[in-house]
This record gives C-alpha cells, structure tokens and sequence, in this order.
C-alpha cells in the first residue's frame, strides 16, 4: 500500500485578468477551484497510473470534509482526521497579458496536541511491512519538522518505507532532529534552502544531494525542471534527461515524478526503470492545464523517451 499524508491541504483558487494592475478594480475573465496540497498530488497522480492509494493527513473544518468527498468521487481511499478550523485557500491571480502568476498562500489552520495524536494512531494502524508512507507539504502551524520526524520513525517501528516531499527548512529540520526517511524528493530550488548549498551547476546538485545521503538517507532525488533529474541511490547514481515539450503548466510536476516513482518502486521494478517512469510522469503531468494530474496515456507514450543514465558515484570535495 501507499500512503499520502497531507497536513495542511488546500483549496486552490485560480482568478484570471486579462491584465492585472495593482491597486485597481481588476475584471475577472474566470475563476477555479482545485484540490491542493503535495500529498493529494501523489494520490492522484497514483490513482491516474492505475494504483489505489490511501490518502490521509488533516480536514479542517467544512471545506475538509469537501476535500475527503472529492477524492472519494475520484476513487481514492480516504481516513482523515477531522480538525476544527478553516481549511487554506491559495489565491492564484494569473495576468494573462504578461503570462504572470501572484500566489496568496495562507498557513493553515492551528493544530493541537490531541490533534496530533489522533493522527499518529490514525496511521500506525495503516502501516504495514512495506508499507510506503509519503510525508508531503507544508506544515500548518504551530507545528515542525518534529511531526514528519515522528511519522518516518513510525514508519521504521512498523516495517515501512518512508518518502518525505517538503521544502529546505522542513527537510533540514527533519534531519537535525534525527529523521531518516528511505527517499527523500526535492526540486533543486528546495535543496538548496535545506543547507545553502550551491545548486546552479549538475555538480553541484549531487554534491549538495550527497550532504543528505551522508546523513543515512538511502535515496536522494532533485528534480530540475527541464534539465531532467539526478537521483543518489544505495544502488548507483543517476542522471534522468526528459524530453523538450511544450508546457501547458508545470504546476504538481514534482508530485507526478514522485507518484510515478513510488508506484514503479511498489511494483518491484529496478531503480531504472522507476525512474524512467517518474521522469514519465513529470513531464506528462506540465502537458496537462493548472493543477492536473499526469494523463497515463501521455505518460506511457513519453516513456521510451526518457533516457536514464548510471553515473559516477559522486563524492564530497569540500
């Protein structure tokens, strides 16, 4: 089984202007409503590849229960832990004159204690020996990296796998607080906030990849937009190239990589193979409109496409 947990999703709402001018009385051309947060990415990118996940995590307040119905009208498996408060909203206005995007991002409503508890019993009683639990997101307040922390040592304790989907600080505050996730998935934006450092080269995304791994985490990945992937592994390392195509929205593309991944990674096949599959699905997911999961169609006809190449194992210099 996999398992998504999402702690602070989203309703993501998409106004476009025709052009956006601050300070003024914009006209509205049309507004959306969408699904939001990193872990119902995965689950719906999983659901899309033919695999039934597990979505769990928070819903808070009316809107929550919202989420949780949506995703059952999709088909996913859904055991949230209802939270009192009001569920986030990220207001996206898009210029369509000048093609840019302003994001609002609210935090979240606050979670508690018992809160807490509550979801931790929730999940231990899915977790199962090769079992994979996917952290993902942000965190709503006041909590830390100590919560994701938690949920990967409960993951250890019961036999399961664990992959953490999160932002440099979150990422780096899982692993001073000691978590060890089995895989750890960022783009090179967020790896280089988790210790500052250099990512602007392919040299220096493994080196900086390679900082992780050494703590004891056995899988690293970066995505890197349409310079592919690199992935750190126990096995071998290895550069992921993607094919040029043109993007209808990049948005979820990491979360995609990540469903693909997981769900090959499930089925038993090698890290190659998995990887051509994630690569697959990132890139199928950008030929998709805002926030929409890959097309599996679109996914199998770009995996002969996607070259994965065993690398060098990378060793720090400094």
């Amino acid at each position: 089984m996999i398992v998504t947990v999402t702690l602070n999703p989203a309703i993501d709402q998409t106004i476009e202007v025709d052009r956006f001018v601050e300070g003024d009385t914009n006209r509205v051309t049309s507004i959306r409503l969408e699904l939001g947060g990193k872990g119902i990415n995965v689950a719906r990118g999983l659901k899309e590849l033919g695999y039934e996940p597990l979505a769990m995590g928070f819903a808070p307040g009316d809107m929550g229960r919202v989420i949780e119905d949506q995703l059952t009208d999709l088909g996913i498996g859904t055991d949230f832990t209802y939270i009192s408060g009001t569920t986030r909203t990220n207001v996206t206005i898009v210029d369509q004159a000048q093609h840019r995007h302003t994001t609002l991002s609210a935090s979240g409503p606050n979670v508690t204690g018992d809160d807490l508890r509550h979801l931790y019993a929730r999940i231990d009683r899915r977790l199962r020996r090769d079992t994979w639990l996917v952290v993902a997101g942000s965190l709503p307040p006041p909590c830390t990296g100590e919560v994701y922390r938690i949920l990967v040592d409960h993951a250890e304790k019961n036999g399961a796998l664990s992959a953490l989907d999160a932002d440099g600080p979150i990422v780096r505050d899982v692993l001073d607080r000691g978590g060890r996730p089995t895989l750890i998935k960022v783009n090179a934006d967020e790896l280089r906030r988790v210790y500052g450092d250099p990512v602007g080269t392919e040299d220096e995304v493994f080196e900086a990849a390679e900082t992780i791994r050494a703590l004891g985490v056995p899988a690293v990945l970066v995505t890197r937009g349409r310079q592919g992937a690199i992935a750190l592994t126990q096995e071998a390392d290895y550069r992921i190239s993607t094919p040029d195509v043109p993007i209808v929205s990049a948005r979820g593309a990491g979360d995609a990589f990540l469903a693909g991944l997981l769900f090959a990674l499930r089925k038993g096949e090698a890290w190659p193979q998995a990887l051509a599959r994630a690569g697959a699905a990132g890139v199928a997911c950008c030929l998709t409109p805002r926030n929409t999961p890959p097309n599996s169609n679109d996914m199998l006809r770009l995996l002969p496409e996607i070259v994965v190449e065993r690398v060098a194992q990378r060793t720090r210099t400094r």
